[in-house]
């Protein structure tokens, strides 16, 4: 009888230790569980948020976002994949800031695309591979010369894919930036802009290219670009459209020659159209002086010298009493046309 008992015991005691295991089974798998679904909800957190400050331009912070969801699922290609993309858009709208250079950036992201780049193939390859050279340039902009080969890295981007529009538009903007050949700058532009990818982007590096320094050559280049860009109804930054208005038309005003080498770079109606187009300043009497001085001007170059000195002499009325600086250059044509007559 009391081995029977003694059975029975044991099968209690062994039967609620298998329970208690299973309890702890059960509480350890739902704690795995629970961990996985805090881990999803963070992942899935960081992409949302990657994904939101992508569509406002916040590249930075979402190149951290994406990088965050990238630690959280080192397997997952979307991740790496948004990650590498917010590197290259961050490098493409990086500025300068008392907190952070332009090698920080660069020597921050570096690491992401060096990464990336080496499972990448053609077009994909030839994107990272631009931008791995553009973060070396950002890096020689700062004065960074130890380890930094823009020329090496546009070389391999090229070699992944020959016709890649960030090689080609990044080689013509570092050309110039070294003082290179126009020509050579420009094969390389027409090259980004046949591909028809990221168009506007190209056009930033061209004119930043273009209106950086003093150079005729440029200027002239420039405004070609400008009237191209109108006549495919394109919109250009207001910082762009004022440089080239600025460095083609009234930093000219007061020297005659230089004038009439802006206004002979396009056919006279190409001419005013561009230079309406580039002229984005609210409507004014300087505003309009200055356009009736590159009509005068445009007459007297083309040979219309007696229709140019009346335009002349009526603007010259008009600007009597006034202190618009337009007024000696004004006075000089006069001068000029009054002597040849």
């Amino acid at each position: 009888m009391a081995a029977v008992k003694s059975g029975v015991f044991l099968k209690a005691v062994g039967a609620i230790a298998a329970v208690v295991s299973l309890l702890l089974g059960l509480n350890q798998i739902t704690g795995v569980v629970q961990q996985l679904r805090i881990h999803h909800k963070d992942f899935s957190e960081a992409i949302a948020s990657g994904e939101r400050e992508t569509e406002r331009g916040d590249h930075a912070a979402a190149f951290r976002s994406f990088e965050r969801a990238a630690k959280l699922d080192p397997l997952d290609q979307q991740a790496q994949s948004q990650e590498t993309d917010s590197a290259m858009r961050w490098l493409e709208t990086v500025h300068a800031t008392g907190k952070q250079s332009f090698a920080d950036v660069a020597n921050q992201l570096l690491p992401v695309l060096d990464n990336a780049q080496v499972k990448a193939k053609g077009q994909a390859a030839g994107d990272i591979l631009a931008h791995v050279a553009w973060a070396n340039f950002l890096k020689y902009r700062d004065g960074v010369r130890e380890g930094v080969n823009v020329d090496d890295a546009l070389k391999a981007a090229l070699a992944a894919d020959p016709n890649n529009v960030y090689a080609h538009a990044m080689s013509g903007r570092w050309i110039l930036w070294q003082g290179g050949e126009l020509q050579a700058a420009t094969s390389h532009f027409t090259a980004a802009l046949a591909t028809s990818r990221v168009r506007p982007y190209v056009r930033e590096l061209q004119l930043a290219a273009l209106t950086d320094g003093d150079s005729a050559e440029r200027d002239a280049e420039a405004l070609r670009v400008a009237n191209d860009m109108r006549k495919s109804g394109e919109t250009l930054d207001a910082s762009l459209r004022q440089k080239i208005f600025w460095n083609n038309f009234t930093s000219r005003f007061r020297s005659k020659d230089r004038l009439a080498a802006s206004l002979s770079v396009l056919s006279r109606q190409e001419t005013v159209a561009t230079y309406d187009w580039l002229d984005d300043r609210t409507a004014d009497a300087v505003k309009s002086a200055s356009r009736a001085f590159v009509e005068a001007n445009l007459n007297e170059i083309q040979g219309r010298r007696d229709e140019a000195l009346g335009q002349y002499q009526a603007l010259q009325k008009q600007l009597l009493k006034t202190d618009i600086a337009l007024a000696s250059a004004v006075d000089s044509a006069i001068q000029r046309l009054t002597h040849l007559h």
